[in-house]
């Protein structure tokens, strides 16, 4: 059982670092940290640049017109509006029917979320007794409050990014 266990938290440790692994590199940091800041529309033109290639990014992986990626551009105005969380993981969303959905990747971190808060309280009455197993419980308390804050944003977003693109409220 122990073994089980240690498995399905390496496994979802490594899931959701994947997941987080854009919002780690450092033009994910930094678009997160523009939109945050209130990034004012004339900041320096090398965050310009990241910004606009995260929007063709998320453009030309979903095929939006070049009306529907002008809107998106329009929020560099407003960046605390900007739908950050699915420009850094387009992978997150589907585009079908003109609409914006779930993906296969979506679920998979709702899963992840799921497992570790399942396996987190036998690891952590395991861990009381074994000190080597101390790490364990840190880890899926980690994964799942990334994969919570992961969620959120990601459901925010895909309605903000709905009406961006269609124009319309859901």
């Amino acid at each position: 059982m122990t073994l089980l266990l240690i498995a399905a938290t390496v496994a979802v440790t490594l899931l959701m670092l994947m997941a987080w692994l854009p919002e780690l590199r450092a033009e994910g940091a930094l678009l997160r940290r523009w939109s945050k800041g209130g990034g004012e529309p004339r900041c320096s033109e090398a965050v310009q640049n990241v910004v606009d290639g995260f929007i063709e990014d998320f453009s030309a992986t979903h095929r939006l017109t070049e009306a529907e990626t002008a809107r998106i551009r329009e929020m560099k105005t407003r960046p605390a509006m900007m739908p950050v969380t699915l420009l850094l993981h387009p992978q997150l969303v589907t585009r079908e029917k003109g609409r914006f959905i779930r993906g296969r990747n979506l679920p998979a971190v709702f899963v992840a979320t799921g497992v570790s808060a399942l396996i987190m309280p036998p690891l952590a009455g395991m861990a009381m007794h074994n000190v080597s197993l101390w790490l364990l419980p840190f880890l899926n308390t980690a994964v799942f409050f990334a994969g919570l804050q992961l969620l959120r944003y990601a459901y925010s977003d895909l309605g903000l990014l709905n009406v961006l693109v269609t124009g319309k409220a859901d």
